[in-house]
């Protein structure tokens, strides 16, 4: 029987890094403060010390060890509160599933930190002076390659997460087994692929199982349908993008409905409530 794709493997293939602007380190004194902005996503990394990451009405307390992402095309303000390394990054990506990065601070455990210390010594190469658009004409090709490659590992990394206290509560893997394992990797292939409107068919043809065996491992060891999980998976996703203001329509069109109408119903069939009703809860 086939091994099921490791779940990086997708992620991988939808996640690109298009263009890096600047990388590099700056130590700030306990309540310097920097104004910046771009038109591209800025990751702060705080080596050491503590920092305020303020923009678009957040106020993100980053300690050491810990990275944010900011928006592209936003102005934020960064205050030490103690004297603070900060490694920052700059750059673009092309990305078929939604980036559910921002406004949140991750905690460089597991291979974010060996992979942000990777990044960091090759980036000192590649900008000797983090000067935008100016890399060193003496830079090895190589260096510019670990950086891409660090980069769109380091996101991935990021972005696994963000579904998985949801995979954990909601869908715990009862059982062990080789089904089991069946099981585990619908549900990853499923998270990663919330962009797209998938069938049983391509669910199974992806992880080299017949769609029959698909079915019984994954109600066996969840209680549920796959397609009905996976729904359950979107319209979670699709709160999270409520709270933070995005419209139905953009969120429609992320998560791979076909139309706002077709969003709205699935919403309601999960939660018994539309989009509109579900938002106008958050306020009461």
């Amino acid at each position: 029987m086939s091994t099921p794709l490791a779940n990086g493997k997708s992620l991988k293939n939808a996640l690109n890094l298009s263009s890096i602007f600047y990388a590099g380190y700056n130590t700030t004194e306990r309540g310097e403060f920097r104004r910046e902005s771009g038109a591209y996503i800025t990751m702060i990394f705080v080596e050491s010390g503590s920092i305020s990451v303020q923009y678009q009405g957040n106020n993100l307390q980053v300690n050491e060890n810990n990275l944010v992402f900011i928006p592209p095309s936003t102005a934020f303000l960064t205050q030490a509160q103690t004297r603070a390394r900060a490694f920052t990054c700059a750059f673009s990506v092309t990305s078929k599933i939604p980036l559910d990065i921002f406004d949140k601070a991750f905690f460089a455990t597991g291979l974010k930190l060996p992979l942000l210390k990777r990044l960091a010594r090759a980036s000192t190469s590649v900008f000797p002076q983090r000067l935008a658009d100016k890399p060193s004409p003496n830079a090895n090709p190589i260096d510019e390659h670990l950086i891409k490659n660090c980069l769109e590992f380091l996101l991935i990394e990021c972005v696994k997460p963000a579904d998985k206290s949801i995979i954990d509560s909601n869908y715990p893997i009862i059982g062990k087994g080789e089904t089991a394992k069946v099981a585990t990797a619908v549900l990853d292939y499923l998270s990663q692929n919330l962009n797209r409107s998938l069938s049983l068919e391509e669910i199974a043809d992806e992880l080299f199982f017949s769609v029959s065996y698909v079915k019984t491992a994954f109600k066996k060891h969840t209680g549920k349908p796959v397609m009905q999980a996976f729904a359950e998976l979107k319209i979670k996703r699709a709160q999270r993008l409520i709270k933070k203001g995005m419209h139905f329509a953009k969120i429609a069109s992320e998560l791979g409905f076909s139309s706002s109408q077709y969003f709205s119903k699935v919403f309601k069939s999960v939660t018994q409530m539309t989009p509109s009703e579900y938002k106008k809860s958050l306020i009461k």
